[in-house]
């Protein structure tokens, strides 16, 4: 899938039995979504000193989701082929593992990327334009989904993992990201909650 597509194509995308692009993909753009969002606030807050550099953060952060984005919907694609039944189990076990291995670094990629927006969301809450918070709550609902997605497709995908081989070393390289991602989604809720009160 490539990074420039409208929105209705996006959507049918999604719709699709390939997995390319699935819901690692979609964790992506919410999040990519989330960002642009933000970067709005930080440009009608360019008065205060402390919202210095926000913008170009977050620009940053929105490529990178959607890159990942892109990559990630490769890897679900991938994952998918190799989950198809097979004449010889040995070789799917094999498969399923390579491709695993692969989604969850895209997932973990795509989690890192929406805890980085997730601290420019709540930065904003802080030094944003005080007329924008409704922004930066829809901007805190959606990095808590794209945290939300992150996490689910991390573990998801370790426990396949760990059902068709050792998932010891990734479990170890990526120790406490899914525990970093739910907090934030849970930060980010509360925040959006908070400031979506009249």
């Amino acid at each position: 899938m490539s990074s420039r597509v409208a929105l209705g194509d996006l959507l049918d995308a999604l719709a699709r039995d390939n997995g390319d692009p699935g819901g690692g993909a979609a964790s992506g753009v919410v999040t990519a979504v989330a960002a642009a969002l933000a970067q709005m606030v930080s440009r009608y807050s360019s008065a205060e000193p402390a919202a210095d550099g926000i913008n170009d953060r977050l620009a940053r952060l929105r490529d990178a989701a959607v890159a990942a984005a892109d990559d990630d919907g490769r890897a679900s694609g991938a994952l998918g082929a190799a989950l198809r039944p097979d004449n010889d189990p040995g070789e799917r076990d094999r498969r399923i593992i390579d491709a695993a291995t692969r989604a969850i670094e895209t997932s973990a990629a795509l989690g890192e990327i929406a805890l980085g927006v997730w601290d420019e969301v709540r930065l904003l809450a802080d030094v944003g334009n005080r007329h924008l918070m409704s922004d930066v709550a829809v901007a805190a609902d959606a990095v808590a989904a794209g945290l939300g997605g992150a996490a689910t497709n991390l573990r998801g995908g370790l426990a396949l993992l760990r059902a068709h081989g050792d998932a010891s070393a990734l479990d170890s390289a990526h120790d406490g990201l899914s525990d970093r991602l739910i907090a934030g989604r849970r930060e980010a809720r509360a925040l959006a909650d908070r400031l979506g009160e009249p």
